[in-house]
């Protein structure tokens, strides 16, 4: 189990990540790129959502 600093430091950056690739994906979809946009940014929602799941549970 880690401590709530080593886990508030790991949201704290999944949020950083999470807001640059929503960024780039909303920068693809202005491009005329609305399929790799949305991509981009479903794929990113969902590895963050499941990389903080798998920290809670070990």
């Amino acid at each position: 189990m880690v401590n709530y600093l080593e886990f508030l430091l790991f949201i704290l950056f999944c949020l950083y990540v999470l807001k640059e690739a929503i960024s780039y994906g909303i920068y693809e979809y202005k491009n005329e790129n609305k399929f790799g946009g949305t991509c981009v940014i479903i794929f990113s929602i969902l590895t963050i959502i499941l990389s903080i799941i798998s920290l809670c549970i070990t």
